[in-house]
């Protein structure tokens, strides 16, 4: 089997889940397939994380021309054809080979198989936040990645649902396959735990980017008015750095001594803040997954949440949730999971949900779809 990635999530993000799921399972899928052989394509110099690495996997460049079409006002009317041509040659023609985006993107010309990945709809599902000419250009090329795959895969159970509701694509042509969190997430002995770098009292913890709909904002006012805040701080990993307007907001709050940011740790130092962490808070107002909920329930943190479809079906009933529009609401779910600690039933049931993923049975689960991909082309099935 031939694969053809566009590996355009590793020019877009230094860390974050898209990418995470592709170093996680073409490594694992040749182990799986010998005769699987991956072609990576990123543009020339551009990648702002390592890539994936395998004897079956060869990282090819493609070159950019927007530095040789000069000026761009003479060339603006033909470098996107440009840019297509350059694209088809270094890629080929797709005979005998599947192609798989890592975030939305169709080969010019294709002649084999194609996959595409949807991860969620946040773009749709929240237009009031994504209301940019370029959001709308993102929103029709997810669509015709859609249309033009033989086979959709989806993350979650709620994004899938997502796509039928939204497109109103047939269920028959997707298939979920659920992401994981890496081994380094366990209950790690409380003995050999040193302190966070980042503050010497007990801490809530969240996790990941603080762009608009991730409800960062919430978070902050809610434990601003938060009566156990003087014995907690809150300590925020991942993403940038706190930006000027967000450590205005912690001023304004009256909270910025006890809002720490550590940026972003490797997998063990992380599960060390989540072990011990007085409980894990994500207040998005939309999310496709959600791996911080998984890495949370296998090092045993109590997990707070809102009250949104895959947070829900991630954790189940091993969370505390709330109404992600209400501080107060927050606030009290905060009192349930900090008060409960991690004796509660809630830990047992996070720890053994947690280990129904795995990064193999995802590998496992994406070869058998190239496998049906490739099976719709060849006997004329395509959709």
């Amino acid at each position: 089997m031939n694969l053809v990635i566009d590996g355009l999530i590793y020019t877009k993000e230094a860390h974050g889940g898209i990418s995470r799921l592709f170093s996680e399972i073409l490594p694992r899928m040749c182990d799986l397939d010998p005769s699987l052989t991956v072609a990576l394509f990123t543009e020339k110099g551009c990648p702002l994380q390592p890539l994936p690495t395998h004897p079956q996997i060869a990282h090819r460049s493609v070159p950019r021309l927007d530095s040789y079409l000069r000026p761009r006002r003479v060339w603006k009317d033909v470098g996107a054809k440009a840019e297509q041509v350059l694209r088809r040659c270094c890629i080929g023609s797709g005979r005998s080979a599947l192609w798989h985006s890592t975030f939305y993107t169709l080969p010019h010309k294709w002649n084999g198989s194609q996959v595409v990945t949807f991860h969620d709809l946040g773009f749709q599902r929240l237009p009031q936040l994504f209301n940019q000419p370029y959001h709308e250009m993102h929103r029709q090329r997810m669509r015709r990645c859609l249309v033009e795959a033989d086979v959709v895969i989806t993350i979650s159970k709620a994004t899938s649902e997502d796509i039928q509701d939204y497109y109103g694509i047939d269920g028959k042509k997707i298939r979920v396959t659920p992401l994981a969190c890496s081994t380094s997430f366990r209950v790690l002995e409380s003995g050999a735990l040193p302190r966070p770098v980042v503050t010497e009292r007990p801490f809530i913890l969240y996790v990941g980017h603080r762009m608009c709909y991730k409800n960062f904002d919430t978070l902050l006012e809610a434990y601003a008015g938060w009566k156990l805040r003087k014995e907690l701080d809150l300590v925020v990993v991942g993403g940038t750095s706190l930006s000027t307007q967000e450590q205005q907001m912690l001023v304004k709050l009256g909270v910025a001594d006890q809002v720490h940011s550590a940026g972003h740790l490797d997998d063990g130092t992380l599960a060390q803040f989540y072990n011990q962490a007085a409980a894990f808070v994500c207040p998005s107002l939309y999310e496709g997954f959600g791996i911080p909920l998984l890495e949370a329930m296998a090092c045993g943190c109590p997990v707070v949440s809102s009250r949104i479809p895959a947070c829900l079906e991630v954790a189940g009933d091993c969370g505390v949730y709330f109404d992600p529009k209400s501080t107060d609401d927050l606030q009290r779910a905060l009192d349930i999971a900090v008060g409960e600690g991690r004796k509660s039933s809630r830990i047992t049931k996070g720890l053994e949900k947690a280990r129904e993923y795995s990064w193999d049975r995802t590998a496992q689960q994406t070869l058998d779809v190239y496998r049906e991909a490739i099976g719709c082309v060849k006997h004329g099935g395509r959709n």
